[in-house]
């Protein structure tokens, strides 16, 4: 009843939840539209074009999603350059441009091939290299002006064009001059050129004027601004204006434009060029949308005289209202969508609490109801949880007692073991590489007898059988005696001991049991070498305060994180990266202080070292000075703390280079990279393989990467439980680089699982032995795995065979072969082609080259290229008349001699025998 009641509660509460949170979103959420960002980059500031800029403006506010950049350059070439490319650097949607000048290309181009689509407005460029054009027909422009001055009678005419380098300027030109040159009435008395502003159009006039100057009855500006300049300079002049006529090109409606002048009387004529920002904007986004649009697009225009001048400006005047209106009617709309999206949200935030609160309320009628249940079902737990208590005490007790049983079997064939093998030690006789081996024993037993009676003290204070021997002793004196057992450990590992007892002011006597306290401080010591790094510290001191003695080891490892530290001291517990061991040398420190009735604890920042403190009291009860017996010291050398135990992590790195710089060291020999973080496995491997293979070594994955990148080893025999970088992690990584994929690896592990062996053969591992393993098993592995490499008798004549060879790689190894194949083909002809560059093309140094193509190929790099030159003159030899000479230089031999040798040793025959 009570699940059916759960899962009707949860369902209920589902429902609601999802209900809420479809409406949340539902009625929050609007579809984000990706946002725009336009340029727009406008060659100079005049009337027309401010209100084009307006117009682009208001035609934005119809798309949310819009953002404009109007840049203007005030007639420079030079800053609207800068300008543009600012937008493209800005990696801006979309580019408007009002090109300035034609010279302006280069700019446009590089925003074009940038993948910017680019729109030219008004003015055009030299390049086609733009998304698409929109302006008025300049040429069309021009043309209706003279049919327009032809028809007014009018007969001589000066005509002030714009910048030579101009579109506008000469397209218009064009165009007049055609109706000028073809009709009798125009005659075109003087051309000049300004530069689009009534200042310059002022100038060139006055010049003009000052000069002698040619009959004129009108001037045709290219504008309205430098018809208003020559107006004012023949107004200077004295010149009678009523008879001449003054025609422009904008006829822009605003106060002091074209439209006004006409209407004015000021000028005689114009031509209506519409700016047409919102066209402008609509091809815009039909661009940026992926909407059809047309590249040309031509803008209406038509000419403005006196009869129709104020006819445009009422028209004008009624747009600007209409758009002023609709920009009062957007402000609105926005206001009030902004009041109806703030009210929607305090409904959902109101709909969101009432659902919660009913959600609230049936969990605590829920929880009413099953009160008594659980209750009742909580009793029956209590007394099933009691009764399963008791037998898993019962059997941990029985596990205890089976490992108690074991570690004393044990005792007798380690103690057979360690016999002999002093005594052996002990003969003169036995000479070096047995010696080694036989202290590799020696190390290894001691290691076991230590770890035999670490359980068997574990048990004692399990089962509560353990005892204090009380001795009364300087504790001073006895952690400097028993630091110095470290010395030696430390002087090979660099590591630096202090003991620092400087604040203890009286005589430190303390009552212990000095052998329990010994061991206390010796696996402190140990768990302290292990993981203080070379060139580390190691600080101890001692404190005296409140008749407590406080003992502090400190290491600058990598600490511990926090969430472990109250686990430190945990039965068979290991942290994060713990380097070997057992967790139980942890565990007896805390047992024995405890014993003492002491306290002990863990201080670690991670990165920065872990302190161990001891707190031990000063005396103990029931101390006897009848039965205080001085003990023999135990060090370091009578077995306590074995060298090899605490030594586990040292680094390879001088063994490796003892061994690499060996007289032994033959070249012929292939080379073999052994990684494992025992000390003693990677002596024992050494000794196994040294015969028949060089031999370099790594304490960790990492450490080998770097080696089997830097040295390229013909095999790889690799431990899979190891710190810093385990087995797998290294196999994946070596087989993921192509220096390295080639390398075939064996494994080394003490987990036999199907599933553990599969996820080993998953990393790319090609073997995988299990320890304990047999030297002549391990070798005979090696020499089949390197016998069975697949070696690529040739990697250029493209026969099946090699085709077929080539599929026994590896993708990494195939994809390098090709590459290979394609860097010689394409260099060959380059007779200073060398290694280093070969290298340097396929991405390795030259060192990983000579290696991997040794081994993949059986030849090195110098041979590979020059069977290629001598593979590829052979087909010229059959295929071509081409000369020997002519095609000995081809292929890139510098001598055709030294060709026709390479030639017959290669193919048993000169050139010209195989022609």
């Amino acid at each position: 009843m009570k699940g059916h009641s759960h899962r009707r509660l949860y369902a209920i509460y589902l429902l609601l939840f999802t209900t809420t949170f479809t409406f949340l979103f539902s009625s929050c959420s609007t579809k984000e539209k990706k946002r725009f960002v336009i340029g727009v980059s406008q060659c100079s500031e005049d009337v027309w074009r401010e209100k084009l800029n307006e117009e682009l403006r208001i035609a934005a506010l119809y798309y949310n999603n819009v953002k404009l950049d109007i840049k203007s350059a005030n007639d420079d070439v030079k800053m609207q350059t800068q300008q543009i490319d600012a937008f493209v650097n800005e990696d801006v949607d979309l580019l408007i441009v009002a090109p300035g000048q034609v010279s302006i290309s280069p700019a446009i181009d590089r925003a074009y091939e940038k993948g910017i689509p680019v729109i030219i407005f008004d003015r055009r460029t030299r390049s086609d290299k733009y998304t698409a054009y929109i302006g008025a027909d300049n040429r069309k422009i021009g043309s209706d002006m003279g049919r327009f001055l032809a028809s007014a009678g009018v007969s001589d005419v000066v005509e002030l064009c714009g910048l030579s380098s101009s579109s506008p300027a000469i397209e218009r030109a064009d165009g007049f001059e055609s109706i000028a040159n073809g009709q009798n009435k125009i005659n075109l008395v003087k051309k000049l050129y300004a530069d689009w502003t009534e200042k310059g159009a002022y100038h060139v006039v006055d010049s003009m004027l000052s000069a002698t100057p040619p009959h004129f009855t009108c001037i045709f500006a290219h504008n309205d601004r430098m018809a208003v300049g020559a107006r004012k300079a023949c107004q200077k002049h004295g010149l009678d204006i009523s008879r001449i006529r003054f025609c422009g090109i904008d006829a822009m409606p605003e106060e002091g434009g074209g439209m006004q002048l006409i209407s004015e009387g000021k000028l005689f004529a114009s031509y209506t060029y519409p700016t047409r920002g919102d066209e402008v904007m609509q091809l815009a986004m039909n661009i940026l949308t992926g909407k059809k649009y047309e590249r040309e697009n031509l803008l209406a225009s038509a000419l403005v005289t006196h009869e129709n001048a104020s006819v445009l400006l009422m028209q004008y005047d009624e747009t600007v209202r209409q758009q002023s209106r609709l920009a009062t009617l957007r402000s609105r709309v926005d206001k009030a969508a902004s009041d109806f999206q703030t009210q929607r949200v305090y409904l959902i935030i109101l709909v969101s609490f009432l659902i919660l609160l009913i959600v609230a309320c049936a969990l605590a009628v829920n929880a009413y109801r099953t009160k008594a249940l659980i209750n009742r079902k909580l009793k029956e737990a209590v007394k099933r949880q009691e009764q399963l208590t008791k037998e898993i005490e019962d059997m941990t007790q029985r596990r205890l007692q089976f490992f108690t049983n074991v570690s004393h079997e044990l005792r007798t064939p380690l103690t057979l073991i360690a016999g002999p093998t002093e005594q052996l030690l002990e003969d003169p006789t036995v000479k070096a590489p047995h010696r080694s081996m036989l202290e590799m024993i020696h190390r290894n037993t001691h290691l076991l007898l230590q770890l035999v009676g670490e359980i068997l003290d574990l048990r004692k204070v399990q089962t509560n059988k353990a005892e204090l021997v009380l001795n009364r002793f300087d504790l001073q004196k006895a952690l400097t005696l028993w630091s110095e057992d470290f010395r030696t450990i430390a002087i090979r590992r660099k590591l630096t001991i202090t003991v620092d007892t400087s604040t203890v002011k009286e005589e430190p006597i303390i009552i212990a049991d000095r052998d329990k306290i010994s061991h206390v401080f010796f696996n402190l010591m140990s768990n302290a070498l292990k993981y203080t790094p070379k060139g580390g510290s190691i600080n101890i001191s001692l404190a005296y305060t409140n008749h407590t003695y406080t003992i502090k080891v400190s290491d600058t490892g990598k600490g511990v994180a926090k969430e472990e530290l109250p686990r430190l001291f945990e039965r068979f517990y290991q942290a994060r990266g713990a380097e070997g061991g057992t967790g139980i040398g942890l565990s007896i420190v805390k047992a024995f202080v405890e014993l003492h009735k002491g306290e002990v604890h863990g201080e670690s920042e991670e990165g920065k070292g872990l302190t161990i403190v001891v707190s031990l009291p000063d005396s103990q009860p029931g101390y006897d000075p009848a039965k205080d017996v001085e003990k023999e010291k135990p060090t370091a050398e009578a077995g306590l703390i074995d060298d090899n135990y605490v030594t586990t992590s040292i680094s390879a790195k001088e063994s490796a280079e003892r061994i690499t710089n060996a007289e032994d060291f033959d070249h012929d020999r292939p080379l073999v990279l052994i990684i494992d973080d025992n000390e003693g496995m990677r002596s024992y491997l050494h000794s196994i393989l040294k015969q028949k293979y060089n031999i370099s070594e790594a304490a960790n994955g990492k450490e080998g990467l770097e080696k089997a990148r830097r040295e390229v080893p013909k095999l790889v025999v690799c431990d899979v439980m190891m710190p810093v970088m385990d087995g797998l992690e290294f196999t994946r990584q070596l087989k993921a680089d192509t220096a390295t994929c080639h390398i075939p690896v064996i494994l080394l592990t003490a987990r036999s699982l199907t599933e553990q062996r599969e996820e080993g053969y998953g990393t790319g591992a090609d073997s995988y032995l299990t320890k304990p393993f047999s030297g002549s098993v391990l070798l005979a592995r090696i020499d089949n795995l390197l016998r069975s490499r697949s070696m690529l008798r040739s990697i250029f004549s493209g026969s099946t065979e090699e085709k077929e060879e080539e599929k026994s790689l590896n993708t990494l190894d195939q994809t390098f072969i090709g590459r290979l194949r394609e860097v010689m083909q394409k260099n060959m002809g380059d007779s200073e082609y060398s290694v280093e560059r070969l290298g340097a093309d396929v991405g390795l140094s030259r060192v990983q080259l000579y290696r991997k193509v040794k081994a993949l190929t059986g030849q090195t790099p110098v041979e590979l290229l020059r069977k290629a030159r001598l593979e590829k003159a052979k087909k010229l030899l059959l295929k071509t008349e081409r000369s020997v000479a002519e095609i000995a230089y081809e292929v890139g031999f510098t001598s055709p001699s030294y060709f026709n040798k390479c030639f017959k040793d290669e193919f048993g025959m000169s050139p010209g025998e195989s022609r």
